[in-house]
């Protein structure tokens, strides 16, 4: 007897995997008409450069549009990379180490693959960007929650190879590491790098670093991992242009690390998108060489925003230290903070759930600030002040 279409099986890795942040709560705004205050996604009020404008770039400059491009990237752009890794990062590389890819999330799914084999475990240093988990299971990978920023904010001197130490097992192959953190906001310090560092030899680990927010640090300079005394030959790191260069619809990103990790990714890649679209590395390359004066409006406006947030919600958590985010901590109104989440989205103002960011966050709810202009991040401030005073 034929099987039914409907019988066939999927596959098993898809089960654990979450919805996006987008949609959780996109079904509650159904038929709402008011005017809307999407602070559940990681987006940017600032434009990016004039010459990545998509009718500014010159498609052309690094070969046809329309045809193949190399696997490893274009020759130009990844010099340029190379130049401002040098330039801005203090990492000491060259065009060999650089991988243009399509946005950090494909690049950090070619370092999984590259580092990693089935069943090896990947520590993710929570609260974390929530794609990393999926990403992880998607490559065979075992993601191990490892409670860590939160805990820097309440005690700064926390002791962090006591707070990573109990998660290490024979299986664990790389410590994740985002800084600006997304969702929390907290800036490593060059000494809480260096321990992280410490840790990871001690232990033989790869760092894999998240350094999508490099520009958005308010508080404290951002310090590359990868610049770190001992860390180049250990750290592989992923960069975007959605964040700086406001560019999250050209999908361009690029990862940095030793030749022969990049050597291995790059069979990765070749096997998963072929090349970086041509076009996007294009308009990067210009942003590259154009998109200082965007990186500084974005730093003023939006660590501008970040303070404007930590006033408003005084006693919701800790001020956000850098990046797009604030962790607004609701567990006053309870361990599950997603009954305060639906009020606040029933009047326009959507947050991203907390427990989207690792276990035990469900109290909790990530806040964008960057994502629209001082005007109406402020009055969506008062609505969800209204909505906390109502309980």
């Amino acid at each position: 007897m034929t099987q039914h279409l409907s019988s066939l099986p999927l596959a098993s890795r898809t089960e654990p995997l979450r919805e996006s942040v987008f949609a959780i709560l996109a079904r509650r705004l159904v038929g709402y008409t008011g005017k809307r205050y999407p602070f559940h996604i990681g987006d940017n009020v600032v434009a990016p450069p004039a010459a990545a404008h998509w009718p500014a770039v010159d498609a052309g400059r690094l070969g046809s549009p329309y045809r193949y491009g190399h696997p490893s990237g274009e020759e130009a752009f990844r010099r340029a990379i190379a130049d401002k890794l040098v330039r801005e990062n203090g990492v000491d590389v060259g065009p060999d180490h650089v991988l243009p890819t399509v946005g950090s999330t494909h690049g950090i799914s070619c370092v999984m693959q590259a580092l990693m084999d089935p069943g090896d475990e990947i520590l993710l240093l929570s609260p974390y960007w929530p794609l990393v988990r999926g990403i992880a299971v998607c490559s065979g990978v075992v993601p191990v929650d490892v409670p860590f920023y939160q805990a820097l904010l309440d005690d700064p001197e926390a002791d962090i190879a006591a707070l990573i130490a109990p998660y290490v097992t024979p299986r664990t192959k790389v410590l994740y590491v985002i800084s600006p953190n997304n969702p929390n906001g907290v800036v490593l310090s060059p000494s809480q790098l260096d321990t992280l560092a410490a840790f990871a030899a001690a232990h033989g680990l790869w760092l894999l670093a998240d350094e999508a927010y490099e520009h958005y640090a308010y508080t404290r300079p951002h310090v590359s991992l990868a610049s770190r005394p001992g860390c180049a030959e250990r750290t592989v790191t992923a960069y975007t242009f959605s964040k700086s260069y406001a560019m999250a619809g050209a999908r361009i990103g690029y990862v940095a690390g030793p030749e022969r990790v990049i050597a291995a990714m790059r069979k990765v890649a070749t096997h998963t998108v072929y090349n970086t679209a041509q076009i996007s590395q294009a308009a990067g390359l210009a942003a590259l060489e154009s998109g200082r004066d965007t990186i500084e409006l974005g730093r003023q406006t939006y660590g501008r925003h970040a303070g404007i947030v930590a006033e408003r919600l005084a006693g919701f958590g800790h001020p956000s230290q850098g990046g797009s985010f604030a962790f607004v901590d609701l567990r006053a109104f309870g361990e599950n903070a997603m009954p305060v989440l639906e009020r606040a989205a029933d009047r326009g103002v959507t947050l991203a759930p907390g427990e989207l960011f690792g276990r035990g966050y469900a109290g909790y709810a990530r806040l964008c600030y960057t994502a629209t202009d001082t005007e109406t991040l402020v009055e969506g401030l008062d609505i969800l002040a209204d909505v906390f005073r109502a309980g």
